[in-house]
């Protein structure tokens, strides 16, 4: 992926939109944000 003339950049996906979403619904989210965090720094 090529953003803003950097090729390569590792970029975390958050689904959206956010806004009227139930607490349950966000803490799913950050927790697979997350995930995908600990995956891009190649930690177990």
């Amino acid at each position: 992926m090529t953003a803003l003339g950097v090729t390569g950049l590792p970029l975390l996906v958050i689904q959206h939109p956010l806004g009227g979403e139930k607490p349950e619904g966000v803490t799913r989210r950050a927790a697979q944000a997350v995930e995908q965090l600990v995956s891009l720094l190649g930690r177990p």
